[in-house]
């Protein structure tokens, strides 16, 4: 298999013209110089699905090739492609599991003159057998946690399983759950590293979620004590674990044939409630998390799937293990419960988010701080 091509396509105003014909689309921004005029483009412009059609070129000559069936892609347009002009197609392999025959592919196009890019995609194939039955994938994948419970429990993924809260919760969440937790800690029974690039992807790729009932996201990396504007790569880092790796999961959980039905993010006050801006990443963070949960409901809303973000204050665990006993009374005088949020409490709000009990609780943030006024 290729990991990577390029090649060059003259696009022409026959190409354009028969492209309408075959589409239907025959929207006169694409065909009618005239019309074009009076737009802010100026030009006629190249049918978006025309561009599309490249991509599936990479896919189905280069990479992955003859035995390539697109699964899935998302696509954006950042600049118009007017014509004539000749643009450059270029696919990089960015992930492959070989057991279970499924990776991802990134396509850009550029247009050569202008030398700006039209187009950018990601695509997540497949490869089909040969023949029937002949070359079918392995019915069972290497890697165990691929296969579907053999507990008859309910299988959950959770990640970071390993941290301060994860470890409190796992357990508990253990006595219900047939738990798969990824983490980055050596010696974990699914060790991965969420920030090197394409392991979570291809950790996904490995498991079936036709086989999972539901999610439970845990991650985020240890706070730096900096204004967001001076610690662009801690905001970096923390929007991996907020945002990307949770879009991730809903890809990966909104797949044929998923099973999954619930999502569970755990945040933090220091989000939107009460930010801390000599945390600004962390903060940062944790607040895109509260919007990115309720709009996964819309992309999980097909399946009957729930997205919920649980949001507890300071917990004396993980990244706050070290709070002095100054600190801890001062958390606690500022709490109408008169006490510090501990993992019991969290996973008393986890288990029910995934209870049948929650089916029609989606898009909340439920506030685990005991009444805190901070």
């Amino acid at each position: 298999m290729e990991r990577s091509c390029s090649f060059d396509v003259d696009v022409t105003a026959a190409d354009v013209d028969a492209f309408s014909q075959l589409s239907g689309d025959r929207n006169p921004l694409h065909t009618s110089a005239e019309y074009a005029r009076s737009t802010d483009y100026g030009q006629p412009i190249v049918h978006g699905a025309f561009l599309v059609a490249l991509v599936s070129r990479v896919l189905g000559m280069h990479i992955p090739g003859e035995r390539s069936v697109i699964l899935s892609l998302s696509v954006r347009f950042p600049k118009p492609l007017f014509y004539p002009a000749r643009v450059q197609v270029t696919g990089t392999l960015k992930h492959f599991n070989a057991e279970r025959g499924t990776g991802a592919v990134h396509v850009a196009i550029t247009d050569t003159a202008r030398r700006w890019t039209v187009l950018e995609s990601e695509v997540l194939f497949g490869l089909h057998a040969v023949n029937p039955g002949a070359e079918a994938r392995p019915a069972a994948p290497a890697q165990p946690v691929a296969s579907p419970a053999r507990s008859g429990r309910p299988r959950l993924l959770v990640t970071g399983g390993t941290g301060g809260i994860g470890r409190h919760l796992l357990p508990e969440l253990a006595t219900t759950y047939d738990v798969i937790a990824v983490s980055r800690q050596p010696g974990s029974a699914h060790q991965v590293d969420l920030e090197e690039d394409g392991a979570f992807e291809q950790f996904l790729d490995a498991q079936d979620p036709g086989t999972f009932y539901g999610a439970l996201h845990l991650s985020a990396p240890a706070m730096s004590r900096a204004f967001a504007s001076d610690d662009l790569t801690g905001v970096q880092r923390q929007l991996r674990h907020a945002v990307e790796v949770p879009l991730l999961i809903a890809r990966w959980a909104r797949q044929a044939g998923s099973t999954v039905k619930r999502l569970v993010l755990v945040g933090s006050t220091a989000g939107t409630t009460h930010p801390r801006p000599e945390f600004g990443a962390y903060s940062l963070g944790k607040a895109a998390m509260e919007h990115l949960a309720r709009l996964l409901t819309a992309d999980l809303s097909a399946q009957g799937a729930t997205v919920n973000i649980v949001v507890p204050s300071v917990v004396p665990v993980g990244l706050n293990e070290g709070l002095s006993e100054r600190a801890r009374h001062a958390i606690i005088g500022r709490t109408a419960t008169w006490r510090l949020v501990e993992p019991r409490d969290i996973a008393a709000v986890v288990a029910f988010l995934l209870s049948d009990a929650a089916a029609q609780i989606n898009g909340a943030a439920i506030a685990v701080d005991g009444g805190s006024d901070e």
